[in-house]
């Protein structure tokens, strides 16, 4: 028979242990016996038995077990009393005792309450392992997103190292941009350039999902767009810079789809010939389109495109607009309808027509009007604004 574990019997007479102990002849319990108080309590404090039977004057036990009880929780103390005031039993049910019994009490009942109360401690000892194994795994799960955390921190500052400066300006044009992301790395994505002081090339992307998978897509992006820059200016093709950007969306295609990655991604694109002051643009499935404010007239961008990623063969039709001495060009990734008013994309859009056309033409205007924050973390979607115009 194995044993159970170590059950102590406390008594001042060890007459009245023996008794108690002729209880558990039948059990597997390891009993000890204790007429010395003192002895009693340093080896309870010592080995921690599973069980301790008190059967001692009250007096005593209050003034040398009520302590014990009370702070230990791995062991069942099961109290035997002579006949006592209801209001003394509850007090040591209150100190945390496990049972107790009023004598004198059939043969079977102090065998009972050791079962009981071994099996009530034993749960108590688990939930508390469980508690301390939780306890410990929270820790570490707290540690690990600590971890992360400064890692998505560093992540974002690369990133945001990346992006081209805001404002940028020439002579009377000038470019700039917000990006609000919802994590703390990005999947909407900006770049860009002027070519032979005269191009203002540029795009807007904004990749499927959010969050770190995305954000490594922009890098690319980043990667792709500013190798074309440089093999313009090395061969100072002014012919292709004419007809920019037409190419640059396929060649982006053609790059995503090399990768075999589970992503797309949209993209406006442009390229403004400030000499003629004309705007050549490609859309893939970039939406809402960009809103034309000049001349106090308000129009939105017309084309069409496929997303980038998902077609290997696949073209994208480039754009022509001829535009006036003065006008604001604002974009705005599709992360921004979660953030209007308005059950619709119509009633969406035509807020943010009026959000600019009523705006001071600066960035900052327009993102508050819009309700787009420098920091704000928890909305839906990354969101992104830009502008382009050209005044006094």
């Amino acid at each position: 028979m194995s044993i159970k574990g170590d059950l102590f019997i406390v008594s001042d007479s060890l007459d009245n242990c023996r008794i108690l102990e002729e209880d558990l002849v039948d059990t597997d319990w390891q009993v000890t016996q204790f007429e010395d108080i003192s002895e009693a309590i340093a080896a309870i404090k010592t080995k921690r038995p599973a069980v301790v039977a008190l059967d001692l004057p009250l007096d005593l036990m209050q003034d040398k077990f009520f302590a014990l009880l009370s702070l230990d929780s791995a062991t069942a103390y099961i109290v035997i009393l002579p006949e006592v005031n209801p209001r003394e039993v509850a007090k040591f049910f209150h100190q945390n005792a496990s049972d107790v019994l009023i004598k004198p009490f059939a043969e079977n009942r102090f065998q009972e309450a050791i079962e009981r109360a071994s099996e009530f401690k034993s749960l108590i000892r688990q939930n508390l392992e469980y508690r301390q194994q939780l306890e410990q795994a929270n820790r570490e799960l707290n540690d690990s997103l600590h971890l992360l955390e400064l890692d998505q921190i560093a992540g974002s500052q690369i990133q945001n190292s990346l992006l081209p400066p805001t404002p940028l300006q020439k002579d009377k044009y000038e470019i700039a941009y917000r990006i609000s992301p919802s994590l703390y790395l990005s999947g909407d994505f900006v770049g860009y350039n002027i070519l032979y002081d005269r191009y203002l090339v540029f795009y807007v992307a904004d990749v499927s999902g959010h969050g770190s998978s995305s954000a490594f897509l922009t890098v690319l992006l980043k990667f792709v767009f500013s190798r074309l820059l440089k093999r313009h200016k090395a061969n100072k093709d002014l012919d292709a810079m004419s007809m920019a950007p037409k190419g640059f969306i396929e060649h982006i295609n053609r790059q995503i789809m090399a990768l075999d990655l589970d992503k797309h991604l949209t993209i406006f694109a442009g390229s403004l010939d400030m000499q003629k002051n004309i705007l050549r643009y490609s859309v893939a499935s970039h939406m809402p389109m960009p809103v034309l404010i000049s001349n106090g007239g308000i129009q939105t961008l017309k084309g069409r495109g496929k997303p980038v990623g998902i077609f290997s063969k696949c073209s994208w039709e480039v754009q022509e607009i001829e535009l006036p001495d003065k006008f604001l060009l604002a974009l705005v990734s599709d992360g921004v309808l979660e953030l209007l008013p308005g059950k619709s994309l119509k009633e969406k859009e035509k807020f943010i027509s009026d959000s600019v056309s009523q705006s001071d033409e600066s960035i900052e205007d327009i993102c508050e009007r819009l309700g787009v924050s420098k920091t704000k973390k928890d909305a839906p979607d990354d969101v992104t604004v830009l502008t382009l115009r050209k005044g006094e």
